[in-house]
């Protein structure tokens, strides 16, 4: 051993024996002193971002994905999902209170009304919902005289069922009542109960409730091309914060992407099954379902956000229609697809 008067420590001659475990060790800790800064460098901490949502159904259920699967976390948010009804939603998200909606007709219809909200990505193309009938009702005209239940007056369950009765000759309140029930769970009780003769329910619960011998006499998201679910958020948050909303708009079109994405398949069914509690066979029919449904680029055409609009306007929602670029900002969305 040597003393070297410069340094105030003892350190072994190349020729002794423990000169290359020292080596070794000097190597080691520099390369976890390396790695150790590196880390630190890039755990940044989360930013938390309040998304509100309506209800725990199909229509966030990519958004939901999006945060169980992390697509949220590997842009560097950490996401609470917040469950308020959409007359709050909306004002709540204007107001800052919250930070985006997965509401996406609702959005559009505040719009139209003067709200100044975007909707900047779409999950669900097209609606998940069935009509379940009693027994003894066979075709839609077999509703005439009858009462059909749907979750409010509003929104696109009601746009839906305005749409399926008049296709089939049927005149909304003259020929069928329809009634405003809330929630999936109220409207199920409405028809075991017998105090309602069908409903328009959300998938799965609709397939649950097959399995107890009702019938889904249509899908109507078959015939009904009416945009469902997505991401909406206000005006001054585009402007003021892009950034954000580019990571949130990527997390959930990733997200919905990846559910469509046949190599998923598997990962994607148990997640069904365990996040709306379905038997592996229910949760497979869903899926089935499911993956149609969904806008894997976060986008729609030009003609289903007009539906909405026509939808609001001959209901009365207002008078004075927008162009369809006026209630949507798909500018994010698309450059998740530029060359």
């Amino acid at each position: 051993m040597w003393f070297d008067a410069n340094v105030t420590s003892f350190m072994p001659r190349a020729g002794d024996k423990g000169f290359c475990a020292y080596k070794r060790l000097f190597i080691l800790t520099v390369c976890l002193a390396v790695i150790i800064d590196a880390v630190s460098a890039t755990a940044q901490p989360l930013k938390e971002i309040r998304i509100g949502s309506s209800n725990i159904s199909v229509t966030n259920i990519c958004t939901y994905y999006a945060r169980d699967r992390k697509f949220f976390e590997r842009e560097g948010l950490d996401v609470k999902i917040i469950i308020v009804k959409t007359e709050a939603a909306l004002p709540a998200v204007v107001a800052g209170n919250l930070d985006y909606t997965t509401l996406s007709t609702s959005s559009i219809e505040a719009t139209l009304r003067g709200m100044p909200l975007r909707l900047v990505a779409v999950t669900n193309q097209q609606p998940l919902v069935g009509l379940v009938v009693r027994e003894g009702i066979k075709q839609v005209t077999d509703l005439k005289g009858k009462k059909l239940s749907v979750s409010s007056f509003g929104g696109a369950t009601y746009g839906a069922a305005l749409y399926l009765l008049k296709s089939h000759g049927l005149r909304p309140k003259e020929d069928v009542t329809i009634l405003a029930a809330g929630t999936n769970v109220a409207r199920i009780a409405a028809l075991k109960q017998e105090a309602v003769d069908a409903i328009l329910l959300s998938s799965p619960d609709d397939i649950r409730l097959a399995k107890e011998g009702f019938k889904i006499l249509v899908d109507i998201g078959t015939t009904y091309k009416l945009l469902w679910g997505g991401v909406s958020t206000t005006l001054t948050k585009i402007r003021e914060n892009p950034a954000e909303v580019k990571k949130v708009v990527r997390a959930v079109v990733r997200a919905t992407k990846s559910i469509t994405e046949p190599q998923n398949k598997e990962d994607v069914i148990d997640y069904l099954s365990k996040f709306f509690k379905l038997d592996k066979k229910s949760a497979d029919e869903f899926y089935q379902r499911l993956v149609p449904s969904l806008s894997p680029t976060g986008m729609v055409d030009r003609d289903k956000i007009k539906l909405v609009i026509d939808s609001a306007v001959e209901r009365g929602l207002t008078d004075k229609p927008l162009d369809p670029e006026k209630v949507v900002d798909f500018s994010f969305a698309k450059e998740l697809y530029q060359p």
